[in-house]
């Protein structure tokens, strides 16, 4: 019996310690941006691109390879291929070399290629990074918004519940009426399912944070209240988004001068030695050896040079106009921010001072009540209202927060 109760204390104490566990914002934004699937790609293309740079000086080192044949190709009087030709067989067991020689532009042009790969894979990483956090701040508002309120009606339920004991002991001793008494159990019952609606609520914002931040968590949290400053000043050279134009543009013309590079004269030196015969019986006798230089060079393709070149004349165009939206609408996106961020500051001031003469009246009323000279509903009606104030001072709270975290996003993004 004694190890039972100590079993049940147990796991009623670790049951009450997850029910207490508490998490904060920088909790989901680590554990976002650490299982994001996006910024693990773009991590494997930075290791990709790095991998292509090792190729490309790979590739300047001359190039060994064994080459074997053996072919034999019968004929009679009636069958067989032109002896001319073939000459009966082909026996060759030869050891080659090659390399590619005057090509320091192509091998720049390529090396410039794998850094700018890099480059997009490193600059899409921060502006995903920035994309995550903002989404994951904004979810983490709105549970947090969920949750206040549910703490808030909480504490109001507790009121009444308190309220309830109170004027229980006053009807009967005639100081309120059954009446006052009915209404105060008629709020308090409505009270309860607003309790019960809006713990049901925050769980559902808190599952959806949990599966933006690919977490498999569904135990109830408490969340810290979210500490958001506005980050820097607006400097749209440091934008990623800004910078990530600025990188097409030179991959563009990167990809200009890999065109021009492919009609250029390509040499190529090569070297060989081993056997070569027709006949395999004395195979000992035709060992040898060659070497020489391969040049090519374009003469004539269709046009087809300019025609390339020319559609990447329309992705700059594309790319121009894009450039140029982003800047405009950037600085006027913040100035927009900016002057609501001053309203919604303007404004809370205004409620937080309504909230105080709110609570100051109820009290008073409170204090009217026990001496029995107003009745209940006036007395609920006072907490109904302290109830919207604090309430709409929450959720203009949780707005200037939602407008930092943009302010925020353009700013880094």
């Amino acid at each position: 019996m004694l190890k039972r109760s100590l079993l049940i204390f147990i796991l009623s104490f670790f049951t009450l310690i997850a029910q207490n566990q508490s998490h904060s914002l920088d909790f989901y934004l680590k554990e976002g941006l650490q299982n994001s699937p996006l910024l693990n790609e773009y991590r494997n293309q930075i290791n990709s691109a790095t991998s292509d740079s090792l190729l490309i000086k790979a590739s300047k080192k001359p190039f060994v390879e064994a080459r074997s044949q053996l072919m034999y190709a019968p004929f009679s009087h009636n069958f067989g291929y032109d002896d001319v030709i073939t000459s009966g067989g082909n026996y060759t067991a030869v050891m080659g070399v090659s390399q590619n020689i005057f090509n320091k532009k192509q091998l720049t042009n390529q090396y410039n290629a794998a850094n700018l790969q890099r480059q997009h894979a490193a600059n899409s990483t921060r502006i995903t990074s920035n994309e995550i956090n903002k989404a994951i701040t904004d979810q983490y508002l709105i549970a947090f918004s969920a949750y206040n309120d549910y703490l808030f009606n909480t504490s109001f339920l507790e009121l009444f519940e308190k309220e309830n004991k109170i004027v229980t002991e006053f009807v009967k001793n005639g100081v309120c009426k059954q009446t006052d008494y009915l209404s105060l159990v008629v709020e308090t019952q409505s009270q309860v399912i607003l309790v019960s609606q809006l713990k049901g609520q925050f769980r559902k914002e808190l599952m959806q944070l949990n599966v933006l931040c690919g977490l498999h968590d569904s135990a109830w949290v408490e969340l810290t209240e979210p500490q958001i400053g506005i980050k820097g000043k607006a400097d749209i050279a440091k934008s990623p988004s800004y910078i990530q134009y600025k990188i097409d543009s030179v991959k563009i013309e990167n990809e200009k001068a890999a065109i021009d590079i492919r009609y250029r004269l390509k040499v190529t030196w090569f070297a060989d030695a081993g056997f070569l015969t027709s006949t395999p019986f004395n195979f000992y006798n035709h060992f040898g050896a060659s070497a020489g230089i391969g040049m090519n060079i374009p003469i004539y393709d269709g046009k087809q040079r300019d025609i390339e070149k020319h559609k990447l004349e329309f992705d700059e165009n594309t790319r121009q106009v894009y450039q140029a939206s982003y800047h405009n609408q950037y600085f006027q996106q913040i100035q927009q921010l900016k002057d609501e961020l001053r309203s919604l500051s303007e404004t809370s001031v205004q409620m937080e001072n309504q909230l105080k003469i709110s609570d100051q009246l109820v009290n008073a009323l409170k204090g009217q009540l026990e001496a029995g000279n107003i009745q209940m509903t006036e007395y609920i009606n006072a907490i109904k209202n302290l109830k919207n104030i604090s309430r709409n001072l929450n959720l203009m709270k949780m707005q200037k927060l939602q407008v930092i975290n943009e302010m925020n996003f353009l700013l880094t993004q």
